[in-house]
């Protein structure tokens, strides 16, 4: 039941720090790298001005006919200042969901018996006795994050961000999560190489908006981990290279304090990452894709007879493919495996379908105003030490929202199903997000 209860924890929970879906690529921006709406070339964050723009006016309702075109008006002036220099932003994220695990009950039991001995009645304290019942339905800030980019020319950049949430939910932290990020870039030209060095997150194949992905889970029977720690922040450095239109890659190094702390790790050794994307142009009409795959390794690197990790070595590893029809759906698809050499791995592997249902021409209501998506995770892990395997599957079903520019509403059903505990675990949640 402890066990239970953490996993519970884990699932439910949802992001801190929040990030752009990336089916969005797909149905309206036509398979464009994150980079063309965010400042961070893997997306998430602080949005440029043209990403800014993307989103300032998607709304299921105009604000005028509810008597609020003036407010919106001046919202939607611009999200920089002194002439492009700065660029500001801001996230803002609430929930109501089942939060943790099963709630304990304890009951005292009071017993009478007769004491032939002394003619009386005699009362006995039995052992506590705890009753668990239902995950407790909750509210939670989930994120209060500013962004702010500095660019004072066009070679240099610095940017970060700060989620005040962290300090009001104190009890709703994942192990190893950091509250912000910061990072300066440094791009010497359109077709050259940027660096990027700072205290940030690697590139870890697709960035979605929340933490409660299964492919990021460790499933087992005893415990509850993570494959990475949850806005997984580490100091750092990386070479980006993204000057052609269909390419991005990117290789960088960084330090494992925080990786450590889900005990795979030791300090010692940094973590190398790799990633390669892929943008191809429409090959039919309306139709887009984007794919790619990362890596990373973190162990002692031996060069004695070749160049290679030495024991206890851990690795993560993913695979990614997404594609659609614009303005229609998106399918992504999502691959994530690790291992620690000896000790654990795990293969797990997601699949979502997005679908806009609605479109500007047909019946007036703005199509980026409204989402349907489904998504089915399955997750496997093997512990080698202990030769057991485990396994389990998430469904997820939701809609995103847009009632008014920078709101959004996202009601979301989840089941849960571990192969080797009967019966199965299933809750909604409702989240409101603002942005800017």
């Amino acid at each position: 039941m402890k066990f239970f209860s953490k996993l519970v924890l884990l699932i439910i929970i949802s992001a801190s720090i929040a990030y752009a879906r990336p089916e969005y690529s797909i149905l309206q921006s036509y398979g464009t790298k994150c980079q063309s709406c965010h400042i961070n070339t893997q997306g998430g964050g602080a949005r440029t001005l043209g990403g800014w723009m993307s989103r300032n006016q998607t709304s299921l309702v105009e604000p005028s006919k509810l008597g609020l075109g003036s407010i919106f008006d001046f919202l939607q002036n611009t999200n920089q200042a002194l002439d492009g220099i700065v660029t500001f932003g801001l996230d803002f994220r609430w929930q109501n969901a089942r939060w943790g695990g099963p709630q304990k009950t304890k009951v005292i039991s009071d017993k009478t018996r007769y004491d032939k001995v002394n003619d009386s009645i005699v009362v006995v304290n039995y052992r506590d006795t705890v009753i668990a019942g239902q995950p407790e339905r909750d509210d939670m800030i989930m994120q209060v994050d500013p962004y702010i980019s500095i660019k004072p020319w066009d070679f240099l950049e610095l940017e970060g961000f700060y989620n005040f949430a962290y300090e009001i939910e104190t009890e709703k932290r994942y192990p190893g999560q950091k509250p912000y990020a910061f990072s300066m870039y440094l791009r010497p030209g359109e077709k050259l190489p940027s660096l990027r060095v700072g205290y940030f997150q690697p590139m870890i194949g697709t960035k979605w908006d929340d933490h409660t992905m299964l492919v990021r889970q460790v499933v087992g029977a005893t415990r509850a981990s993570l494959v990475l720690p949850h806005d997984f922040t580490e100091w750092g450095a990386q070479i980006e290279y993204e000057a052609i239109p269909w390419l991005g890659a990117t290789i960088g190094v960084f330090d494992s304090e925080n990786l450590s702390v889900l005990k795979m790790v030791d300090t010692t050794y940094l973590s190398t990452f790799a990633r390669l994307g892929f943008y191809p142009p429409e090959i039919v009409s309306g139709w887009t894709t984007f794919f790619g795959g990362y890596m990373m390794m973190n162990g002692e690197l031996k060069t004695d007879n070749s160049i290679y990790y030495g024991d206890d070595y851990y690795s993560v590893y993913n695979l990614f493919f997404n594609v659609g029809m614009i303005d229609r759906f998106s399918l992504m698809l999502e691959y994530m495996g690790s291992k620690k050499q000896e000790t654990r791995e795990t293969n797990n592997f997601l699949a979502e379908l997005t679908y806009q249902p609605f479109n500007d021409i047909k019946i007036g209501i703005p199509g980026e105003s409204m989402y349907f998506y489904a998504r089915y995770e399955r997750g496997n892990s093997t512990f080698i030490k202990e030769e057991s395997d485990y396994s389990a599957t998430q469904y997820v079903f939701g809609a995103k929202i847009f009632p008014l520019p920078y709101i959004g509403i996202l009601p979301e059903y989840r089941i849960y199903d571990r192969d080797h505990v009967d019966g199965k675990f299933a809750s909604w949640a409702l989240q409101v997000h603002l942005f800017y």
